[in-house]
C-alpha cells in the first residue's frame, strides 16, 4: 500500500470529521502530481508495448471499481490517476456520479500511460469526449440493493463523505432507509445513462457479479477490448494478485470487516440486511428497474 491510501486510513480511524475532510483536500493535488509522475515514467519505458496510452473505467459507486483498477493497474507501466477536478467534486458532493469531465481532459494526458477510474456517469457530453479522444473504456455497475448496503457501511467509517452525518451512528436498516431517500434515484439515473448513450464498439458494460462469478473471463475480454495480453497465465497471475484474499489482507470472501474498504467481497448480501418493510420500500422505488437490468425476473424477491 502506497502512503497516501494508508494516510487516508489513517484519517477514517482517527480524525473527527471536519478535519478528516481537510486532511483529504489538503492531499488532492500531492496525490495527483505523483500519479501524473508514474504515469510519465510508465510511458517512457513501455509506452510502445500498448496501442492504448489511457484505458478508463466508469463504475458504479461501491461496484467493485476499486478492484478493477487494481486488476487493469497490475500491467507493466500502467498507473491509476484521478484528476484533481474530479477529487475535488467528489469532496464538495459526495461522489463524482453527475460529473461531467471537462472539456481537456485527455489532453491531459500526453505521453502517460494511464488507467483512470471514475464515477461519472454517462452523459452523452461524457460519451463524446471519450469517442473523440479514441479512448475504449469499461463501465461497471452492481445490484443496487448490494450498493446499498457497501454504502452504508462506507459512508458510516469515512468521515470525510459529506453524506457521513446522514449515516454515522445509524443501524444498517436506518442506513438503507436513508439510502433509499437520498442517494438511489440517482444511481438508477446513472446506470441508464450508460445503457442509453455508451457506444457498444468503445465501450464494454460489466456487471460486478459477472466479474465476481468468472473473474479470468471477465479479465481475458476487457484485455483484448484494451488491447493488453490476453495470455491466459498473465490473467491467471493478475487475478491471483488481486484476489479478495490478498486484497483484504487474510479474509476470505463472505468473511466481513465493516471497517474495511473490501468489505465481504460477495454478492446478494442485501439478503443478509434487509427487513420486510425494507424490501416493500426498495421493490416500490426499484422493483421494474432491477428487472430491466437483469436482477430479478420478477417482484417476487
Amino acid at each position: 500500500m502506497s502512503a497516501y491510501p494508508r494516510l487516508e486510513s489513517l484519517a477514517r480511524r482517527f480524525l473527527p470529521p471536519v478535519l478528516a475532510r481537510t486532511a483529504k483536500r489538503v492531499m488532492v493535488h500531492p496525490r495527483a502530481r505523483k500519479q501524473a509522475a508514474a504515469c510519465r515514467a510508465g510511458f517512457e519505458q513501455y509506452g510502445d508495448r500498448y496501442p492504448h496510452p489511457v484505458l478508463f473505467v466508469a463504475g458504479l459507486p461501491k461496484s467493485g471499481t476499486t478492484w478493477l483498477e487494481r486488476m487493469l493497474s497490475s500491467y507493466p507501466g500502467f498507473h491509476d490517476y484521478l484528476i484533481p477536478d474530479v477529487a475535488a467534486h467528489e469532496l464538495r458532493t459526495g461522489g463524482s456520479h453527475d460529473y461531467d469531465l471537462p472539456e481537456d481532459m485527455f489532453r491531459r494526458f500526453d505521453r502517460m500511460l494511464v488507467l483512470t477510474k471514475m464515477h461519472v456517469h454517462g452523459s452523452p457530453h461524457n460519451v463524446r469526449l471519450l469517442h473523440e479522444a479514441g479512448v475504449p473504456y469499461a463501465v461497471l455497475h452492481r445490484d443496487l440493493r448490494d450498493v446499498a448496503v457497501s454504502n452504508h457501511f462506507y459512508v458510516r467509517n469515512t468521515p470525510w463523505h459529506p453524506e457521513h452525518r446522514h449515516h454515522a451512528g445509524r443501524t444498517p436498516a436506518e442506513g438503507l432507509r436513508v439510502f433509499a431517500d437520498r442517494t438511489l434515484p440517482a444511481y438508477v439515473d446513472w446506470v441508464r445513462s450508460w445503457m442509453a448513450n455508451h457506444d457498444p464498439v468503445r465501450g464494454i458494460i460489466l456487471r460486478y457479479e459477472e466479474l465476481l462469478a468468472d473473474t479470468a473471463g471477465c479479465m481475458t475480454r476487457l484485455a483484448r477490448h484494451f488491447g493488453l495480453d490476453d495470455d491466459p497465465k498473465t490473467v491467471a497471475e493478475i487475478v491471483d494478485r488481486n484476489s479478495f484474499r490478498r486484497l483484504s489482507e487474510g479474509r476470505d470472501r463472505g468473511q466481513a470487516s465493516d471497517s474495511s474498504f473490501f468489505r465481504k467481497g460477495v454478492a446478494g448480501d442485501w439478503r443478509n440486511q434487509f427487513t420486510p418493510e425494507l424490501k416493500d420500500l426498495y421493490r416500490e422505488r426499484i422493483g421494474d428497474f432491477l428487472i430491466e437490468v437483469g436482477d430479478e425476473e420478477d417482484h417476487a424477491w
